[in-house]
């Protein structure tokens, strides 16, 4: 299993210190946490893009352009970017220049968005159509990323004729993940189209995906997809100290702050997901499973079994939230470079 390090970039005050770091430094604070990941040995740094909120990421290829000057084997993803919003024409060329400054190490995940409805009203669009309008625009950026003089037309942006978007990735073939996964229509669309399957963890235990990624599978082999292509992954909050008391102590105040504020933001820019973050304790999410923390053997433990449960290919970890000081993250990184990931290698 691989392992990676995805950050949605929230810039909220540290409950334990009282500091509330400035944009410029969260921003900087990714791109030097990359680095660090590079040097932990970690597979990838993704960065999860948000519009008009606390989530400060709004230009991922921009940041993710940042780090590649930076590094030099580490792959560089989105967790997610947003597939109905943005128009797919311009997605194929930002992240195909991103593809050919870095050395063709793109891993793009593409998300449908659907969770904060003021995007959509804010670009002027309907969010009651985000699926439809979701699945088209991703068919459009695997077609612009892969095919030349395209010749297209569609219902949610005006046709494409016989243009070929510039640059051309690097890589034959870039990997285009379907951030998804918490429906069927999800699965399915992934597995018709043959892209891998990037699960939203963060929302529940591995049990709860276990029919999805079932689907997904039998969908994969039943539209013609050779079985070893067929690749699924997560996104899960993780945290890890000396000890369990100790990963607690320090990640818990964090996690509580982060998951009230993404609540009160689920309810003011999608009313009718108010009710999707009931829980903000991070011992309570943890012993109901979708949030790994603990000690290095506790933490060990359950990525294996969210490994075991889905077959996973690959596995995200976020731990940068809720305040946590650029030091810390630094040092994170590093004790899951050297405590977890050669367990997984």
């Amino acid at each position: 299993m691989k392992i990676g390090w995805a950050s949605m970039g929230d810039l909220l005050q540290d409950p334990i210190t009282g500091e509330l770091m400035s944009q410029a430094e969260r921003h900087r604070m990714l791109v030097d946490g990359a680095v660090a990941a590079e040097e932990a040995g970690f597979w990838s740094a993704s960065l999860g893009e948000h519009h008009f909120c606390s989530y400060v990421i709004s230009a991922p290829p921009v940041v993710l352009a940042a780090m590649a000057e930076r590094t030099s084997r580490i792959r560089l993803g989105t967790a997610v970017a947003l597939g109905a919003n943005n128009d797919p024409i311009r997605l194929a060329e930002d992240y195909a220049t991103l593809d050919v400054l870095s050395g063709g190490r793109v891993e793009l995940v593409v998300g449908r968005g659907n969770l904060y409805e003021h995007t959509f009203e804010a670009f002027g669009q309907d969010p009651t159509v985000s699926r439809p309008m979701y699945e088209e625009r991703v068919s459009l950026l695997v077609r612009a990323l892969r095919e030349e003089q395209l010749d297209w037309s569609g219902d949610f942006r005006s046709p494409f004729r016989n243009f070929t978007t510039q640059p051309r990735p690097l890589q034959d073939t870039l990997p285009i993940w379907v951030g998804g996964g918490s429906s069927v229509e999800s699965v399915e669309y992934a597995a018709r189209m043959g892209l891998p399957l990037m699960l939203p963890g963060i929302f529940g235990p591995p049990k709860y995906f276990v029919p999805l990624v079932e689907r997904y599978r039998e969908a994969w082999e039943e539209h013609g997809h050779l079985p070893q292509d067929c690749q699924v992954g997560t996104i899960a909050h993780t945290f890890m100290a000396s000890s369990s008391q100790e990963a607690f102590r320090i990640s818990g105040p964090r996690f509580k702050v982060y998951m009230e504020w993404v609540r009160d933001l689920l309810r003011l820019s999608t009313p009718a997901l108010g009710d999707l973050i009931r829980e903000t304790d991070l011992r309570q999410m943890t012993e109901r499973g979708p949030t790994v923390c603990g000690s290095r053997e506790e933490v060990l433990d359950k990525m294996s079994t969210y490994r075991d449960t889905l077959g996973l290919d690959v596995y995200l970890l976020m731990c940068d939230l809720g305040g946590m000081p650029a030091p810390e993250l630094i040092e994170t990184l590093s004790r899951f470079g050297s405590e977890i990931l050669p367990e997984f290698a």
